[in-house]
């Protein structure tokens, strides 16, 4: 027979001292500072721990990189021009986006430029204080983000529905189709104004377009943008941005025409010029700052709000979760750092070439690709770059509209049969178009806050009837309408809520789940169709929520039973909900008159 194995214990080990266990005690608290200062240092967010780690993340992103570089330009470009500035602005601007979305950047799925919708409040600062006051406005933007996120209000992004974001990105692609259809037609009348609209509407726009423009140029436009979708399809990996991009250098350099971007921008370069204090018709002094503060809370929303959206399309389009803090924490620095620089207000967008970004490494790195693919291109080559004809950046621009919806997101849909979720990203889309993206957004959100509010409105309860021994359960209410129809004569468990001293026959109405404001209603509904019975017993056992309004609404129904002369009971109650309860003047009196008739948890 096998003997079992017994382990010994060295009882001759050496036992530890209490100077030595401090000791050590202290090394481990180091070494846990250490840890976590590493943690939080920049080079371990972009998880570079070695030479080789760091190659390997450069020859993944260098592809994204260089074809976001090339398809932001034009929106960049754009900004600082709009702006009633100057294009070199808006190119600085994105250089430092993309370099602070690379450190700090929360979302798998992001890059960093001068935010589009800004360029008209941008030209009213400019026409109202002067140029100088851009950069203090774009820096209030930056500080008062970074004190909404400290309240953590961001968070609230989370219970946006897809739909809604879904329509945001539809009514963003087709703005940024329309913005740039001009350069399909070889024109600029949209990039070359500042600050005003030029069309009364867009049927005139396209007319104007369509009798002063060149149809060949515009099916040359066509081209490039079936040359990057096909590419696309056939083989996603491949950076067809970057081929297209350096044809139309060689076309701008070899057979060189007027419709290119120097003729819409002139030259650009990066400019970085310390905030300013004075200026024409600018100084710094409290009554000026004060106005512009309030200039900039606004637009600080709107950019958060913003910001946030791209974010969660983000989570929608990789399934992988977004880091919120880390997001507004980095749209308030890449803010404070453009107004301290010269800049003009920037966000993240969606971004709108993929390529193979999987991870947030990725991602990262892929930014800072950017914005020194920014520095080199269009900083230190900018003369051969800004020769590329228009109607290779109208293609590449349209490609990008194309890009905006989240299309594996229509899949899923079509595959569920879910056609009203469709109606509603149409009718979001639409209202973006004409009211922009955000109040659209906006709108959105409230509709599902209210449909929800709808849904959260039935009135959960059970209904039993108690007749001798037996229990009968007659209603089970779950929705917001109820009728005799849904009766159920079915054995149930009510021994907690049963009446020691009562032998007659009575009611027991327990409310479940949430008891508030939005389902009080329904519950008083429900109240006044109970039967005719002299005694009605109300169950909280399962009460998880109650609120004052709520109890307002059931202290007026009974009342009214009380009047009636039936006979009330309230069970399942603790000291918590009866100190809640007091803040009515009928639950108080109630409690104080009739304790008798109350029963407690595990009584």
């Amino acid at each position: 027979m096998q003997q079992p194995q017994i382990e010994l214990i060295n009882l001759d080990k050496p036992k530890l001292s209490i100077a030595s266990a401090l000791l050590s005690k202290k090394s481990e608290k180091k070494n846990q500072r250490k840890s976590r200062f590493s943690r939080f240092s920049r080079i371990s967010k972009l998880s570079v721990h070695d030479l080789k780690t760091g190659l390997s993340y450069i020859r993944e992103s260098w592809r994204s990189g260089m074809a976001t570089t090339f398809l932001i330009m034009p929106f960049a470009l754009n900004a600082g021009s709009y702006s009633g500035l100057n294009a070199s602005i808006g190119l600085t601007s994105a250089f430092i986006g993309s370099f602070v979305n690379g450190l700090f950047s929360g979302s798998n799925h992001s890059i960093y430029v001068p935010n589009q919708m800004a360029t008209r409040f941008n030209y009213h600062i400019v026409q109202e204080y002067g140029v100088e006051a851009v950069p203090w406005v774009t820096l209030m933007i930056g500080i008062i983000i970074y004190i909404c996120g400290l309240f953590k209000w961001h968070h609230l992004i989370e219970f946006m529905p897809s739909y809604v974001i879904e329509g945001y990105f539809w009514g963003l692609g087709f703005l940024i189709i329309n913005n740039y259809i001009d350069y399909g037609f070889g024109l600029s009348d949209l990039q070359s104004n500042t600050g005003f609209q030029i069309y009364e509407n867009r049927f005139e726009m396209y007319k104007s377009y369509f009798e002063r423009g060149d149809l060949h140029h515009l099916f040359a436009t066509i081209g490039v943008f079936l040359f990057l979708y096909i590419g696309n399809k056939v083989h996603k990996p491949f950076p067809w941005v970057i081929v297209s991009t350096f044809v139309g250098i060689f076309i701008g350099q070899f057979y060189p025409d007027e419709r290119c971007l120097r003729s819409v921008y002139g030259d650009v370069s990066l400019s970085f010029n310390w905030i300013e204090t004075y200026g024409e018709i600018f100084k710094v002094d409290f009554n000026i700052l004060y106005r512009l503060f309030q200039e900039a809370v606004p637009m600080a929303l709107f950019i958060m709000t913003q910001n946030l959206i791209c974010a969660k399309g983000a989570e929608i389009m990789m399934n992988v979760k977004c880091d919120y803090d880390q997001e507004i924490e980095c749209v308030s620095v890449c803010n404070i750092l453009s107004g301290l620089l010269g800049g003009i207000p920037c966000n993240a967008q969606q971004r709108l070439y993929v390529l193979n970004i999987k991870v947030k490494e990725v991602n990262k790195w892929s930014s800072i690709l950017n914005s020194f693919s920014i520095l080199i291109f269009y900083g230190v080559l900018g003369k051969y770059f800004m020769e590329i004809p228009l109607f290779i950046i109208g293609g590449q621009v349209l490609y990008s509209g194309y890009q905006c919806p989240t299309w594996s997101f229509y899949d899923r849909v079509l595959a569920t049969r879910r056609y009203r979720t469709i109606l509603k990203v149409v009718a979001l889309a639409t209202l973006s178009v004409y009211y922009g993206p955000i109040p659209a957004s906006l709108i959105g959100s409230l509709y599902a806050l209210l449909k929800f509010a709808e849904t959260m409105s039935a009135a959960a309860s059970e209904i039993v009837l108690k007749q001798g021994v037996q229990s009968v359960k007659l209603r089970h209410s779950m929705t917001r309408q109820q009728d005799g129809e849904d009766e159920q004569r079915v054995q149930v468990d009510v021994e907690n809520d049963l009446l020691d001293d009562v032998n007659t026959e009575y009611i027991i109405y327990r409310f479940n789940g949430s008891l508030n404001y939005i389902n009080a209603k329904n519950h008083v509904e429900q109240i006044k169709r109970l039967p005719e019975i002299d005694t009605i017993v109300f169950s909280f056992r399962y009460v998880s929520v109650l609120d004052e309004q709520a109890l307002d609404r059931l202290g007026v129904i009974m009342d009214n039973l009380l009047k009636s002369g039936r006979e009330l009971y309230f069970t399942g109650l603790h000291e918590q909900m009866i100190e809640q309860m007091k803040f009515n003047q009928f639950f108080k009196d109630f409690i104080e008159i009739k304790s008798q008739n109350l029963k407690f948890l595990g009584k």
